[in-house]
């Protein structure tokens, strides 16, 4: 996941290049193309926004709402820990998006808590 500038829209937003070994399989390209045209659909206050996807020199990427803060592992790691209310509020918004994606038969293979988005000089 990268960090850049959306140059049509003028904001910054996060950049996610899909694994190579996607690049040679035309099955998976084409799960790739219905899977981002129905993550554009997902609208829900606890899922990040998927602005555009596409293919550049045969990498195929997506890219979607910037947002600040920090991870999960990282409060976890300054903390120690979440209070019963907070990991309930936190495990209440995961399993909103994970339910409203599973509506649009999305299936979320990706959940960590430490994904972070790596930052290039702009």
């Amino acid at each position: 996941m990268w960090q850049a500038d959306h140059l049509a829209l003028d904001t910054p937003c996060a950049v996610k290049f899909i694994d190579e070994s996607v690049a040679g399989r035309e099955d998976l390209r084409s799960r790739f193309r219905q899977e981002a045209h129905a993550a554009a659909k997902l609208r829900s206050p606890n899922v990040v926004q998927m602005f555009d996807y596409g293919e550049h020199e045969g990498a195929l990427f997506i890219v979607m709402e910037l947002l600040e803060g920090e991870t999960l592992a990282e409060r976890l790691d300054s903390k120690g820990w979440l209070s019963a209310s907070q990991t309930v509020r936190v495990l209440r918004d995961v399993a909103r998006a994970l339910v409203k994606a599973q509506m649009l038969g999305i299936v979320h293979r990706d959940l960590k808590p430490r994904k972070r988005v790596h930052r290039q000089g702009r």
